[in-house]
């Protein structure tokens, strides 16, 4: 007996101790899965809404699960031990209590999850159903769209398709109905357009339509004007561009046009006006440059490009106009064998007017010339009384210096008026000729121009120019004319300039000159190079050389120097 006691109390020991190891083990698993699911599933963030819910429903059915299955541990215990003790009894009553307990809590917190759960599928289902209709409605504005931009793309190949041309009557009114049936016929939702070119009292110039109005269909009507104005000649009447438009219902059974299109439209009507009078501007301005390059042409063939050259003389003219047409004028007329006249004029102003009295001059001053010999002063005068009237009339002026050369004599006869003074450039000087003058053709109706002599004794190179080759030292213009002679002077005492090239290199030096800056005036030169009777000349580092002559010619010289005491030479007047 008590052998087998002793066997039941350990048993009762043994079971004791069985049970608190299972239910300690059970509630340390509860309390890990509490941990996991609470601290890392539960409170993540990223776990939201049905997601959230859906995951503690679950560990609330697990608990759940473990109540019970402890309630039938605990209940299993108290049947098959009947032997226990009352306190054996006792703990697994309470524990068998507490557990169906939770197991009861945990079932109503199911209930409620449940209910939350199906509550928010529910409002996911409406939140899904409205997404839906949203991107239904998205889907139909963006087919509008699309609508909307073939419409715009169809506009826009219209521009490219219909060629621009030159406004006139007949071409605006072709242009207008162009355009209207090529985007009536494009546009498949217009069933009427109309454009109308209107005066400011709302008159109708012009028009051109396509379709029916008031269309069954009509969901749009449309009516836009823009105002236009400095339409060419008989156009100037229209000052406005009326748009009307009537649009039908599009194939889904929604409107694809919007009045912003018509405007747009409208706007496209007149950025072809616009265009249209561009390409005439353009057109006048071509032909302007063409007759401008004609006057160019012409007024080249009426200055001199080839060298003149007599016995003891070489003559060279530099022309270079500001534009296409300038007003300095330069020429050398042989009058007869004896006698040559040369002329450099400058006109008052620029470009074409300038160039006309330019020519009036060359015609004035051939028909003076060629008539008889004369002086150089009687040519000034003659001049002046011809042009005056029309000078006076047009506020303008002219200056001019203008030499004639006698080649027996081999002396230049000389007449100024307002023209700058010419450069003088020997062996001996390089001087600013001093000569006499008068006023500018056109100042005064009877003036008489004063005559001078020049005697050309020594090789020796005169240039005669307009004041537009002072303007590049407009900075300071009166020490100008003295730069351009030591370059010159410079230039000719280089040791590849001899008595062949230096009118040459003269010419291209000024010509690289003028043009290496900025031309602001019409530039004209007159280059005269001469040659004394008895001398070679050569230059050669700023000199010439004397030849002996033979003696009758030597003979031939001093008879001609005693004949010659009355002519003023360059030094003198020096």
């Amino acid at each position: 007996m008590l052998a087998i006691k002793v066997m039941e109390m350990r048993m009762e020991t043994w079971m004791f101790w069985l049970g608190i190891g299972v239910g300690g083990c059970i509630l340390y698993g509860l309390w890990a899965a509490y941990r996991e699911y609470g601290t890392k599933v539960l409170e993540d963030s990223a776990a939201e809404g049905i997601r959230r819910q859906y995951l503690k429903l679950r560990f609330s059915q697990l608990e759940a699960g473990l109540m019970l299955l402890l309630m039938f541990s605990s209940l299993l215990g108290l049947l098959l031990l009947p032997q226990l003790s009352f306190a054996g009894s006792a703990g697994l009553s309470a524990a068998l209590l507490l557990f169906s307990f939770r197991f009861v809590r945990t079932s109503q917190a199911n209930l409620v999850l449940l209910k939350d759960v199906f509550h928010s599928a529910a409002k996911l289902q409406q939140n899904y159903a409205e997404k839906v209709i949203s991107l239904q409605a998205t889907n139909s504005q963006l087919a509008h769209l699309l609508g909307l931009n073939k419409n715009y793309k169809y506009l826009l190949n219209a521009r490219d398709d219909v060629r621009p041309r030159p406004l006139t009557e007949d071409s605006l009114q072709e242009l207008t109905q162009e355009l209207v049936d090529y985007w009536f016929a494009r546009v498949g939702t217009i069933s009427f357009l109309r454009f109308s070119l209107e005066t400011a009292d709302g008159d109708v110039y012009q028009e051109a339509m396509r379709g029916t109005p008031d269309h069954p269909d009509v969901v749009l009507r449309v009516c836009e004007q823009i105002k236009v104005e400095d339409l060419p000649g008989s156009l100037k009447l229209i000052q406005f561009v009326t748009l009307t438009a009537e649009v039908k219902m599009g194939e889904n059974g929604e409107r694809e046009l919007e009045p912003a299109f018509f405007r747009f439209l409208l706007l496209h009507v007149h950025d072809y006006l616009l265009q249209c009078m561009d390409n005439r501007r353009s057109l006048a301005i071509r032909e302007m440059e063409k007759e401008m390059e004609l006057a160019q042409r012409i007024q080249s063939l009426l200055i001199p490009r080839e060298k003149f050259a007599l016995e003891r003389l070489k003559a060279s003219a530099v022309y270079s106009p500001v534009t296409y047409v300038g007003g300095d004028y330069i020429d050398y007329i042989q009058m007869d064998e004896r006698y040559t006249c040369f002329i450099v004029a400058d006109v008052s102003g620029h470009g074409l007017p300038a160039s006309m009295l330019a020519t009036g001059i060359r015609s004035a001053v051939r028909s003076v010339v060629l008539q008889k010999v004369c002086g150089p002063d009687e040519i000034l005068g003659t001049l002046n009384r011809l042009l005056y009237e029309d000078l006076s009339r047009t506020r303008s002026f002219i200056t001019a210096l203008v030499m004639v050369y006698d080649s027996v004599e081999h002396k230049l006869l000389l007449s100024r008026a307002g023209h700058p003074h010419p450069l003088y450039l020997s062996e001996s000087k390089q001087v600013i000729l001093p000569s006499m003058g008068g006023v500018g053709l056109g100042l005064l109706p009877d003036f008489t121009y004063p005559l001078q002599e020049i005697a050309l004794l020594e090789a020796c190179m005169i240039l005669v120019y307009t004041d537009g080759l002072l303007n590049a030292g407009r900075n300071d213009p009166q020490t100008y004319p003295q730069k351009w002679l030591n370059d010159l002077g410079q230039l000719l005492q280089e040791p590849d300039v001899t008595c062949e090239n230096a009118i040459d290199r003269v010419e291209s030096f000024i010509w690289d000159k003028t043009r290496s800056g900025q031309q602001t005036d019409d530039i004209a030169v007159l280059i005269l190079q001469f040659q004394p009777i008895e001398e070679t000349c050569r230059y050669h580092k700023g000199g010439c050389t004397e030849e002996k002559a033979s003696a009758p010619a030597a003979n031939a010289t001093r008879k001609r120097r005693m004949n010659r005491d009355s002519v003023r030479t360059v030094s003198e007047q020096s």
